[in-house]
């Protein structure tokens, strides 16, 4: 995003907790990722983080993160969700001139 003396740059990654267990949703490869902290706060290590251009870009990467979420059937919906998940979008802000 840029707008005339600035500029926006947007990342965006998309976690699931399943059992106690975090999931990377934007990669399917990323299982049992753990929760770190330091001087900057917490953070979890590992995940993959996604340069968003557009809010369609945005939403192709949720649905693209929903498509890797852990889901059964109860008795009150044929697919429900079995997780929680968390997806952050991260805003960086530069001044120029």
């Amino acid at each position: 995003m840029h707008t005339p003396g600035r500029e926006f740059l947007l990342r965006v990654s998309y976690l699931e907790i399943y059992n106690e267990v975090i999931n990377d949703l934007l990669d399917p490869t990323g299982q049992n990722l753990r929760i770190r902290e330091d001087a900057q706060g917490t953070y979890v290590e590992g995940i993959k983080e996604e340069v968003v251009l557009s809010p369609a870009h945005a939403l192709s990467l949720i649905a693209a993160g929903e498509e890797h979420r852990h889901v059964g059937s109860n008795n009150f919906n044929l697919l429900s969700s079995r997780s929680h998940t968390i997806f952050t979008l991260v805003i960086i802000h530069f001044l120029h001139g």
